[in-house]
């Protein structure tokens, strides 16, 4: 482990920690937080006295930048509370809850899953520069998503055809992705949206074929619905996105480091599976599994921000059970589309 030249880390009276005046430095790490808030100024820029303050320290380890938690809480106006295991960034409005040595947080109230780790630094928790800038920033901030309206939602019902997807002891995914995917469309219709879907009934669609049509139909956004497998006793909802470059995928060590078109969305990707998440559970009670992330084919080649939603294990009898209701489809198809509108809402208006 190594530490950039840095002093030890003395606190004002108020908690903040104050670094002295270093022009150039700390530039990159600047030029990665602009994102954050206006507050940062660069190098030879003239600071406010406030401002000044307000400089976020980090520390390097096996090639990976992480930053103070404790700085980033002044950067956002938070409260940084911590005991032996877990830290959190709160205000009245807000909380961000991380445990040591675990990926997944809790952002008001929903869980996400982060690419690295938070840990302790000489008594500090630290958290992975690519996590504060592609998922705390777009979610905490909408200046970092792209500027626009969200007018054509194009919607995947995943699988088809030959092929089934997974097989429940009474549904098939195939059928319940059409299903939920003609609820969705009406939804988002009633709230003035352009909808189409990839497959209207149950025909074949190859992978290629789904991100094509959201190339040549011109769609803002894109939401690709599934259902899921696993062992016994494990249920819920889970949201996926693409991993930035250098981020792990939620069920692998290894770190994306190629690009691929999907990556040209990164922060309105995290926005984007933030809500829908959180709307789906809300809607539906089920469990929160989490905001995760990885390379799926239907999202990576997207050419715009872009979603898959676990809906559900189907190899839970029960949620099996949920997803073959027209009452259940119904809850997820709403919670779907509050999600979606909450992240156009968040939006930079032209």
């Amino acid at each position: 482990m190594r530490l950039t030249p840095r002093p030890d880390l003395p606190r004002t009276p108020a908690g903040a920690v104050v670094w002295p005046r270093r022009a150039g430095v700390l530039r990159g790490l600047f030029v990665s937080l602009a994102l954050l808030a206006s507050l940062l100024v660069l190098g030879a820029a003239a600071p406010t006295a406030t401002a000044s303050k307000l400089r976020v320290r980090y520390i390097t380890s096996n090639g990976i930048r992480y930053l103070y938690l404790v700085d980033l809480a002044a950067l956002y106006g938070l409260r940084y509370e911590s005991n032996s295991q877990r830290f959190a960034l709160r205000s009245r409005y807000t909380s961000l809850i991380f445990t040591v040595n675990e990926t997944e947080a809790i952002i008001n109230g929903t869980r996400v899953h982060l690419s690295d780790a938070p840990w302790v630094a000489k008594g500090y928790a630290v958290l992975a520069d690519i996590d504060v800038r592609l998922l705390l920033s777009p979610i905490l901030k909408g200046s970092s998503l792209r500027r626009g309206d969200v007018r054509r939602v194009l919607i995947d019902p995943g699988h088809g055809g030959k092929d089934p997807g997974t097989q429940g002891r009474r549904s098939r995914e195939r059928d319940v992705t059409l299903q939920v995917a003609r609820r969705l469309q009406k939804e988002l219709v009633a709230k003035g949206y352009q909808v189409a879907l990839t497959r209207s009934k149950d025909t074949d669609l190859a992978l290629a074929g789904r991100s094509q049509k959201a190339r040549s139909w011109k769609a803002d956004i894109s939401v690709s619905l599934h259902c899921n497998a696993a062992g016994p006793g494990v249920r819920g909802i889970e949201v996926f996105r693409v991993p930035p470059v250098g981020a792990r995928s939620t069920y692998g060590l290894q770190r994306a480091t190629a690009a691929v078109p999907g990556n040209a969305w990164d922060a309105d990707n995290a926005r984007l599976a933030y809500e829908v998440q959180r709307g789906a559970v809300a809607a539906t009670g089920a469990t929160d599994r989490g905001m995760k992330n990885a390379r799926f084919a239907v999202i990576k080649e997207c050419p715009c921000p872009s979603v898959l939603v676990e809906m559900g294990f189907m190899s839970y009898a029960a949620e099996e059970a949920n997803l073959s209701s027209a009452a259940y489809q119904d809850k997820l198809a709403r919670g779907i589309a509050s999600g979606i509108s909450r992240y156009d809402a968040a939006l930079l208006r032209r």
